[in-house]
């Protein structure tokens, strides 16, 4: 297949509007059918799927058909099954570009019907095993923000007492628990073919723009899954020689919904199939049971080990314990301190009183970290007194709420401006929409089928009903 092979394929599963049971059938319905028909182009979401296909498609015979059919069964009242599947495409893209030729095997397993990997290849000199997870956070992108998020495995008694700041929301630490224990039972089946045995067995997890949260289920020092303190002492999945976190979700979204994605600054970057943003970096956890992978094999994965970040004042590659978003600050290391300090921490925000700081995004990750240990650790060298070093500790800390609570009113401007710039776009879109299903019948397509509009668009949008084009 070429790349206009999978656009005529893809048309062709995803259901039109042609009659009543097909409303509301599937995400992709009007990206694929509405929207070339206003637009006279594809949708960029779609666009960047197509070419991600292709390339997959060039190097993996029959891949296209495959996730195309796959895709289309897929009814939208469970479309986070489809960014599943996503996220399995993007992982795969880079695998094409980085391995051997002829050298990708899909579904690979050591019996006859028995647990696989997605993937296995070989890169340079090096085979891979790769497991992929994507996670639904549909839902829960609407819920981490509405009180004090735990986003480790807090000890009892200080889980209670976080608890009296009303609405918490809980880690998913659990989660990521899931996905390795599944990885670990395919790998652990996977292995006992001599030809896999010596492969380096990687999990890919791809989450939204909040990748603090896998990260501090997987690495927080006080209980982290690939960490000798655990919170999951029924296995260390020493299968699994390491993870790589890669924020992503939040670009299927806003590509699908709104036809752009989050830049990161660099500007003209438009494509949602992209691995990772240059401006961003996938993060690898190394297993410390597993068998070390060479800093040179993760560079070919666009991968760098999460130490590199530690320096860094980048919320969100730190292992946090909470985050405040009354206030829009996390804290880190708080199992670091002395007891008694880290119980007046945890009382600090408990007794701080109720109040928003107005929200600027919801799917992208804006927030400041305290690493508290740290600033502990540099405070200790400069004084010798408690109670100074106290002091300083909170000084600090309110002086980042109150620049977070300025920062966050000052970005508010950005999101109105975005707010009605998507409005204004969609009641363009909306009259251009009704002015094209207006015409004569015997005009040509808008779609640019080069069919007339009574052979083509005019029956499948026959039940149309225009909402906004960003409905999912």
């Amino acid at each position: 297949m070429n790349r206009n092979d999978i656009i005529a394929y893809l048309k062709d599963k995803i259901p039109d509007y042609s009659c009543e049971t097909n409303l509301n059938k599937h995400v992709f319905q009007f990206s694929v059918h509405v929207y070339p028909f206003v637009a006279k182009r594809l949708h960029p979401f779609i666009e960047n799927l197509v070419n991600a296909l292709n390339e997959i498609e060039q190097a993996v015979p029959g891949y296209a058909i495959k996730t195309i059919d796959w895709l289309a069964t897929i009814d939208k009242t469970h479309f986070e099954q489809v960014i599943q599947i996503l996220g399995e495409i993007i992982v795969l893209r880079k695998l094409v570009a980085i391995a051997n030729p002829n050298s990708i095997t899909l579904e690979p397993s050591a019996i006859s019907n028995g647990k696989n990997p997605e993937f296995r290849a070989l890169v340079e000199d090096t085979f891979f095993a790769i497991e992929v997870k994507t996670a639904s956070l549909f839902n829960f992108s609407t819920e981490r923000q509405t009180g004090l998020q735990i986003t480790a495995q807090l000890n009892k008694l200080d889980y209670q007492l976080l608890s009296q700041t009303g609405k918490i929301v809980n880690s998913r630490s659990l989660k990521v628990k899931d996905y390795l224990v599944s990885a670990e039972e395919k790998f652990e089946q996977y292995k006992q073919n001599n030809e896999f045995k010596d492969d380096f067995r990687l999990l890919f997890i791809i989450w939204d723009d909040y990748i603090n949260e896998p990260l501090s289920a997987l690495a927080n020092p006080n209980c982290g899954l690939l960490t000798d303190n655990s919170f999951y002492q029924d296995s260390r999945f020493k299968n699994v020689d390491g993870v790589i976190l890669i924020r992503h979700i939040h670009q299927f979204f806003r590509n699908l919904q709104y036809a752009e994605i989050v830049d990161y600054g660099k500007k003209g970057v438009h494509d949602s199939f992209d691995y990772v943003n240059p401006a961003i970096s996938a993060i690898f956890i190394q297993n410390p049971l597993g068998r070390e992978i060479p800093y040179e094999k993760l560079e070919k994965f666009e991968a760098f080990p999460i130490v590199n970040f530690y320096e860094f004042p980048v919320a969100e590659y730190q292992p946090t314990d909470f985050i405040d978003w009354q206030r829009g600050l996390s804290i880190s290391g708080i199992y670091k301190l002395p007891e008694e300090l880290k119980n007046k921490i945890i009382s600090f925000f408990i007794e701080l009183p109720t109040e928003e700081i107005p929200l600027s995004y919801r799917d992208i990750s804006l927030f400041d970290n305290y690493s508290i240990d740290r600033a502990y650790a540099n405070l200790l060298k400069e004084y010798s007194n408690e109670e100074k070093i106290e002091e300083e500790l909170f000084k600090t800390i309110k002086s980042l709420i109150e620049a977070r609570q300025f920062i966050s009113k000052e970005n508010l401007h950005s999101l109105k401006e975005e707010s009605d710039r998507r409005f204004t776009l969609d009641q363009v879109f909306k009259g251009m929409f009704l002015q094209n299903y207006s015409r004569s019948l015997n005009e040509q397509c808008p779609c640019c089928s080069e069919k007339l509009f009574k052979d083509c668009c005019f029956d499948k949008l026959r039940f149309f009903n225009y909402t906004h084009y960003y409905d999912l």
